[in-house]
């Protein structure tokens, strides 16, 4: 084999190789990016849906309702007409 010949192979494969890497070196920062916690109690935040519930009263006649957070045990809105 001429030594022009082995110098051009060995560009080839150390271009391909190269292009290899970076190809593969994205495709698994995507899939560690894409990946969700599971959550747990032991090692961090659970997820959870925060419970709410509306209340309403008769005011001058006229109905109201406020919503309450039973999750936070707070108001989440004040008196609002209906």
């Amino acid at each position: 084999m001429k030594k022009g010949t082995f110098q051009k192979s060995m560009r080839k494969l150390i271009a391909s190789a190269m292009v290899c890497s970076c190809l593969t070196a994205g495709l698994s920062s995507f899939a560690y990016a894409a990946e969700i916690p599971e959550p747990t109690d032991e090692n961090g935040p659970v997820v959870c849906l925060e419970e709410t519930q509306w209340y309403y009263r008769n005011y001058n006649g006229r109905l109201q309702r406020r919503l309450w957070s039973i999750t936070e045990g707070v108001w989440l809105t004040d008196w609002e007409y209906v």
